[in-house]
């Protein structure tokens, strides 16, 4: 059975929208909300399904699209005072973007347990931060990583490690 752009954005949607989230920042939220912007990813998604070269890959490739959406919002926000309600309009899609799993009550579940997340990583350093996001939200690995950050791929390990305990004692209530 062939992977649909439907399927592949189904079984990634929650990481997908961790990574918006993170990438978007607080002052971005307090503007925009993720789960807009994660439905443009999966339009662009649809749209653009036919250039993903290898089904194995829909998920880094998914990840790309959620990453290179939220840069291209923060540059597009830069400066910008307020947003015109009379330049926005509807985007047309036959895209059954609702979560199954939607609701009141699990959409307020998911936002409180994506705030207590986004305010423990607001307390790391950037490196920490940096690396958690990479490695554990976007799936890169770690050569990837240590290319990025200009370390070796033993102290990105090093430093993933530390975040992570980092991350576990500011999560503990």
């Amino acid at each position: 059975m062939a992977l649909t752009p439907e399927l592949a954005f189904e079984q990634h949607r929650e990481r997908l929208l961790s990574v918006i989230y993170l990438r978007m920042g607080p002052a971005l939220r307090t503007r925009m909300d993720p789960e807009d912007v994660l439905q443009e990813v999966a339009i662009e998604a649809v749209n653009y399904w036919h250039t993903l070269s290898n089904e194995a890959n829909a998920g880094a490739w998914l990840v790309t699209l959620a990453r290179r959406k939220v840069a291209r919002i923060i540059r597009d926000q830069i400066g910008v005072a307020a947003r015109d309600p009379r330049r926005e309009h509807a985007v047309k899609t036959d895209l059954p973007i609702a979560d199954r799993r939607s609701g009141p009550v699990t959409h307020a579940d998911r936002k409180d347990r994506l705030q207590l997340l986004a305010d423990a990583m607001e307390r790391l350093s950037e490196d920490h931060r940096e690396v958690l996001i990479m490695m554990q939200i976007e799936g890169r690995s770690a050569r990837e990583v240590a290319e990025h950050m200009r370390r070796t791929e033993n102290a990105v390990y090093l430093l993933a490690s530390r975040a992570l305990e980092k991350l576990r004692c500011e999560l503990k209530p």
